[in-house]
């Protein structure tokens, strides 16, 4: 799909070549995905199993359907990833749930379908692949003289000042990459520093990069050359995602591990986790589908985790872009909005995670919605993600359906009674599940203030405060901006009801649910498409004031403010965000030899032990599928001191918790631990959780205490153990 006609970074100077490219269709495609996917079974190395098997979970049963279903060309961006990766979901949880769990014997299943759709195309239309044109354009493009031919044009365009010139946008965007790679050993040697990463080590030289990566952009944008601009994205995904996967030794966040525990627990028994132990089980497609996924390539779920951020980021912009163009915005448009939706996105949720999953699902199923308008049967294939949704995550559908039910009663998607099938999908999912949510609440109360409150309520640091202001204050702007959007669009009679609907519909969850004071995040992650769809015409049509202001100082003066604005505002969101995303560095660090530490330990302490931490970072106790064993002898097996609340840790540790802390480790009858993390002493210095030398003072008391002895110490870690008896 050619996203512009009028791209001058484009070399002239290579003459078209004599042999045409055969037409790919998505029955080709199908049948592609089906041999990769085939190909992922053999004994080939883990990373390009897994290369290839992504192949057909993006393009596999979305190709197939797209073969016989014809919808809106701007919708297919979105529509083939997005059906294919539903559809791998719901075919894998029916084979979880139908106990017919067999990773190879589903992938052989789902191949030989999209194989077998493909051939019946074929036979139909009488329209068989052009095996031969495909040899043919393979080895003239591949051919040694082609390609000597094009090294020799493109060494030449280079010393012509003029292409240069007009291609300073990409030039800026290979500085960016030139200087972002070697900045890397210095990011992962980074010392700790309260404000994150970007003070710390060669920290300030991401900011400079994603600098570089927006100027880049925008002068792209304005010169009309789309495909750097597409590129930019690209870059800046590096920068900003990529650099986490590149500087870590394992992914970061302790909170990442629990859903590697639920996986890894699938991979070892080919079942779900029993009932009760927590709410994974009842929400378990992403689970289902990377464990799957997992055994079929032999790619470590560690490893798939580690990679997930940055995949995450390129399907949002994707589908962003997608979402743009199903409302009629202008190419230009829709890159400005994917642009902006990687920059302004500091929340974090793209984490190894089931919101990360749903987020994406949610987003492509907008985009298959919103395409309804122009031809109906888009609205009905939206069912489809909407399905593999539901299982995938407790919070994200019932925002979307709030957001869905407005759109389709305003008419903005089609028909209205599409609402009706995904009411009996969303509560027919949950009615049976009453009795196991109801512990952790439907609801937190009718309190939009209250539950719109962090779940960190302690002032902390200044390096806490810096962060939490800056987030504040991007997400403010981001809203603020959406707003004012709203009012330029109206004036302007562009497109802003459908955005603005996706922009502010989330704020309503403030209403009933604060998600464990994590609602706010969510409202601001669930807007960050429809604001940028807002934001774009606009920023694009002050980028281009320049170009059209009248004659007259006055003027003029003004169109390049406006583009100094827009130059300056954009480039500070983007440092806004980087520090948003990077401002908790020091504390989310997971280090590869305290993983496997604790993994170690898990599995050979008894079931019943006791893990504790002031509080958890740095040491992932459930991060392995014994989690569960430990949990049904013991469902507090791992519960932190701060879980006792801030009023105890804020007078921890005096004679008595100490002396209640003691007698409860003598009752058991099984070992204790006591773990005691850089992280964690850092994240509650961090927060203001603990007292200054409060830590300093449990430690003297563990180590002089006779019933416990240190089991494991290096310089991030100490582990006191407590034995029986």
């Amino acid at each position: 799909m050619s996203l512009s006609s009028t791209d001058f970074s484009a070399p002239t100077v290579v003459a078209a070549s004599p042999v045409t490219r055969p037409q790919v269709r998505y029955a080709d495609v199908a049948v592609l995905a089906s041999a990769t996917a085939m190909l992922a079974m053999l004994p080939l190395p883990a990373a390009l199993r897994a290369i290839l098997l992504a192949v057909m979970v993006f393009a596999g049963p979305g190709s197939a359907i797209l073969t016989w279903v014809y919808i809106p060309p701007r919708a297919r961006i979105a529509a083939l990833p997005v059906l294919s990766l539903a559809l791998v979901t719901l075919v894998t949880t029916a084979a979880m749930w139908g106990y017919q769990w067999s990773p190879r014997w589903i992938t052989t299943v789902v191949a030989l379908a999209g194989l077998g759709s493909s051939l019946l195309w074929y036979r139909r239309k009488d329209e068989w692949p052009d095996l031969r044109g495909w040899r043919s354009w393979a080895l003239h493009t591949f051919s040694r003289r082609h390609l000597s031919d094009r090294c020799r044009a493109g060494l030449t365009t280079l010393w012509d000042r003029e292409y240069l010139r007009r291609n300073v946008a990409g030039l800026m965007l290979a500085l960016a990459v030139v200087l972002w790679l070697p900045s890397l050993p210095g990011l992962e040697k980074a010392g700790y520093s309260q404000f994150g990463l970007l003070p710390a080590g060669t920290g300030p030289i991401l900011v400079i990069c994603m600098a570089l990566v927006v100027a880049a952009f925008l002068i792209a944008i304005r010169r009309h050359q789309l495909r750097t601009a597409v590129a930019a994205i690209a870059v800046a995904i590096l920068v900003q995602r990529l650099t986490v996967t590149f500087v870590t030794s394992a992914p970061v966040y302790e909170w990442t591990y629990k859903h590697i525990a639920v996986t890894e627990y699938i991979l070892s028994f080919g079942a779900l986790p029993p009932n009760g132990i927590d709410i994974y089980a009842q929400w378990p497609s992403f689970f289902i589908l990377t464990a799957w996924f997992g055994q079929v390539t032999g790619f470590g779920i560690l490893s798939l985790a580690h990679v997930f951020a940055p995949l995450v980021h390129v399907l949002i912009a994707l589908f962003v872009y997608g979402l743009a163009r199903v409302l009629k915005l202008r190419p230009r448009v829709a890159v400005m909005a994917a642009m902006l939706a990687e920059l302004v996105n500091w929340v974090g949720q793209d984490y190894y995670a089931p919101q990360a999953l749903g987020f994406v699902l949610a987003v492509g199923f907008l985009v298959l919605l919103l395409a309804s308008t122009q031809l109906r049967v888009a609205g009905f294939l939206a069912i489809i993600p909407f399905a593999a949704l539901v299982p995938s995550h407790q919070l994200t559908p019932y925002w979307l359906f709030a957001v869905t039910g407005v759109l389709l009663v305003t008419g903005r998607a089609k028909p209205w009674w599409l609402m009706f099938p995904l009411a009996l999908i969303l509560v027919g999912y949950l009615v049976p599940r009453l009795d196991i949510v109801a512990p952790y609440g439907l609801l937190s109360g009718f309190d939009p203030v209250e539950n719109a409150a962090s779940n960190v309520q302690a002032p902390g640091i200044l390096g806490k405060q810096v962060t939490s202001l800056i987030c504040r204050a991007l997400s403010a702007g981001v809203f603020g901006l959406a707003m004012v959007s709203i009012v330029y669009a109206w004036r302007t009679k562009k497109t802003f009801w459908a955005p603005m609907v996706m922009a502010f519909g989330s704020i309503g969850l403030l209403a009933g649910q604060s998600y464990g004071g994590e609602a706010i995040f969510r409202v601001y992650l669930y807007a960050i498409p429809g604001c940028v769809l807002l934001i774009a015409p606009m920023l694009l049509a002050l980028l281009d004031a320049n170009a059209g202001a009248a004659r007259g100082t006055a003027r003029r003066f003004g169109a390049r403010a406006a583009v100094a604005c827009v130059f300056l505002g954009t480039v500070v969101a983007a440092t806004f965000g980087l520090q948003g995303y990077f401002g908790l560095w020091p504390l989310v660090i997971e280090n590869r030899s305290q993983i496997e530490h604790t993994q170690a330990l898990v599995e050979s302490a008894p079931a019943g032990s006791q893990f504790t931490m002031l509080y958890p970072a740095g040491y992932p106790i459930r991060s392995t599928a014994k989690y569960v064993e430990q949990a049904e002898a013991n469902v507090m097996f791992d519960a932190p001191l701060n879980y006792y609340g801030p009023e105890y840790m804020l007078a921890f540790p005096t004679v008595e918790q100490l002396t209640a802390f003691e007698w409860e480790a003598s009752q058991r009858d099984t070992p204790s631990y006591v773990i005691l993390t850089r992280q964690s002493l850092e994240a509650m210095k961090y927060y203001g959780f603990i007292q200054d030398g409060a830590a300093d003072t449990f430690e003297r008391w563990l180590r002089s205490n006779p019933a416990w002895s240190v089991h494991y110490q290096d310089s991030d870690t100490i582990v006191f153990e407590r034995a029986v008896g």
